[in-house]
C-alpha cells in the first residue's frame, strides 16, 4: 500500500474542494476519512478541516494554566536513587499547548506553542488510530503513524491514547459510525477500566453538552460500556470560582469486568508507577504473553517499546537485571536506552572484568555511560576504576553490591 500515494490524492481533493492556507498543519478527520474513503470505498464524511499553526517555540515552565485550552505532554520517567531506595520523577520530552481555536468556513485554526518544530507531536496526541496523519503545508511533506499504516491495511479502530477516556469513547462509537466499522468491545473495556482507575496522567473526564449530543447521536453502541451522567457539584464549582454558567457530564462505567490479569500489571509496577501510557503499552503487548509478562515482572521500568524483547534471554540473567535496577537504581538511565540483550551484555561484561573486586562493576555501571561495543583493554578499565574511585568506599555500595549478586552477607 502506497500511503504516500493515498495522501497525495487526499490533500489534491481538500484542495480542489475548499482550498488551504498557506501555512500550517492539516491533521485528523478531514484527511484521513478522505484516505479511507480512497481505500475501502466509505464515503467520507468532512465536518471541518482542522488546521495546526505554530506561534512560537517555547519551553514547557512558560506555559501558564490559564493560557491554555488544551495541553498534551509527552513524558518519561527518570529513575533514581533517594533515601528511600528506587525512585523517579516525569521528564518531558515534547509537548504542546493550544492556546487559541477559531472558525474560519469549514477551518479550524488551531494556534499552538510547543517545544519541538516537528509535526509528529500533534499527530502522536491523536487517540485513535484512524485519525494518525497529517500534512504540513509550508513543506508540502505528509506525516502518519504506524497505528495509522495498521488501520488502513486491517480497518481495525484502536485507542492509541488514554489521556482523555471520556471523549475519546465518545468518540470511538462517532468514528466506528462514520467509517463504517467496528469497534471491539476490547477497546472500550480500555476505554472503562482507564475511567476507573484514573491514571495519573489522565487530563480531563468531564466534557460539556457538544460531546453529550454526541453521545446520545451513538448511544446504541455507547450505553453497553456507559451512563452518561451530570455533574452538578463540579458545575457549581466552575460558577463559584471562575463565574461561568455551563454543563457539565462525566461517563459511569457499567457491565465492567476487569481484565483477568490486570493485578498483575498493578503488581509489577515499582512503587505505583501507573500511568495510562504504560497502562496502554502493557496491554497492547504484554498482555497474555506468559514469556514479556515474567520479564516485565522483573523489568518494567526499562520497557517503552516493544523492540526492547530483541531474543530470548536466560531467566538467571533476567534476575540480575532485575537486582541491578532494584539495588542500584542509578544503573537505569544508564542502561534503559538499549535493548535486553545488549543491557546483559553491558552488565555481564563489567561484571566479569572486574570479577575480583565486583563492587567497582556495580559503581561503574550507576556512574557511567557505557557502549555496547566498548573495547576493555587494561587502561581503560583502570580509567573507569578511577572515575567511581570515591563511590566504592562507600558502606552503602558494599551492601548493594551484595544484594545485585545474592551474595549472602
Amino acid at each position: 500500500m502506497n500511503i504516500e500515494k493515498l495522501c497525495r490524492e487526499s490533500i489534491d481533493i481538500i484542495k480542489s474542494k475548499w482550498g488551504l492556507p498557506d501555512s500550517g498543519f492539516v491533521a485528523g478527520g478531514s484527511i484521513a476519512n478522505i484516505i479511507w474513503e480512497l481505500v475501502s470505498g466509505n464515503k467520507a464524511v468532512v465536518n471541518d478541516i482542522d488546521i495546526f499553526k505554530l506561534d512560537d517555540l517555547v519551553k514547557i515552565d512558560s506555559i501558564e494554566k490559564c493560557d491554555s485550552i488544551f495541553k498534551y505532554e509527552y513524558s518519561d520517567l527518570v529513575y533514581h536513587e533517594d533515601y528511600t531506595g528506587i525512585s523517579f520523577t516525569s521528564n518531558t520530552k515534547d509537548f504542546y499547548s493550544i492556546s487559541e481555536s477559531n472558525n474560519d468556513g469549514i477551518f479550524n485554526i488551531i494556534n499552538y506553542k510547543s517545544n519541538s518544530k516537528s509535526p509528529d507531536v500533534i499527530i502522536n496526541s491523536f487517540d485513535i488510530n484512524a485519525t494518525r496523519v497529517g500534512y504540513l503545508i509550508e513543506e508540502d511533506k505528509f506525516y502518519w503513524t504506524k497505528d495509522f499504516e495498521d488501520f488502513l491495511k486491517n480497518g481495525k479502530l484502536m485507542v492509541c491514547n488514554l489521556n482523555t477516556p471520556s471523549h475519546t469513547a465518545v468518540r470511538l462509537a462517532k468514528k466506528s459510525k462514520e467509517l463504517n466499522v467496528d469497534v471491539s468491545d476490547f477497546e472500550f473495556k480500555l476505554l472503562q477500566h482507564t475511567i476507573i482507575s484514573k491514571y495519573s496522567d489522565i487530563i480531563k473526564l468531564r466534557f460539556k453538552e457538544r460531546y453529550a449530543d454526541i453521545y446520545n447521536e451513538y448511544k446504541s453502541i455507547l450505553s453497553r460500556y456507559f451512563i452518561l451522567d451530570r455533574d452538578l457539584e463540579m458545575e457549581e464549582v466552575v460558577l463559584r470560582l471562575h463565574g461561568e454558567k455551563t454543563k457539565l457530564f462525566y461517563l459511569n462505567v457499567k457491565n465492567y469486568s476487569e481484565f483477568d490479569t490486570i493485578q498483575f500489571f498493578k503488581d509489577s509496577n515499582i512503587n505505583g508507577i501507573l500511568s495510562s501510557k504504560k497502562f496502554l503499552f502493557y496491554m497492547r503487548n504484554i498482555y497474555e504473553n506468559v514469556e514479556f509478562s515474567y520479564i516485565w515482572s522483573k523489568l518494567s521500568f526499562f520497557i517503552n517499546d516493544i523492540e526492547y524483547f530483541d531474543r530470548k534471554v536466560d531467566i538467571i540473567d533476567i534476575e540480575l537485571l532485575g537486582r541491578l535496577a532494584i539495588y542500584a537504581p542509578n544503573s537505569i538511565e544508564k542502561l534503559k536506552d538499549f535493548k535486553l540483550s545488549e543491557q546483559i551484555s553491558i552488565v555481564r561484561t563489567i561484571l566479569d572484568k572486574f570479577k575480583d573486586d565486583p563492587i567497582i562493576a556495580i559503581c561503574i555501571l550507576e556512574k557511567i555511560n557505557l557502549d555496547k561495543n566498548m573495547e576493555l583493554d587494561d587502561k581503560s578499565l583502570l580509567f573507569l576504576e578511577l572515575l567511581v574511585r570515591k563511590e566504592i568506599l562507600s558502606d552503602k555500595n558494599i551492601k548493594k553490591t551484595n544484594l545485585i549478586l545474592n551474595t549472602n552477607i
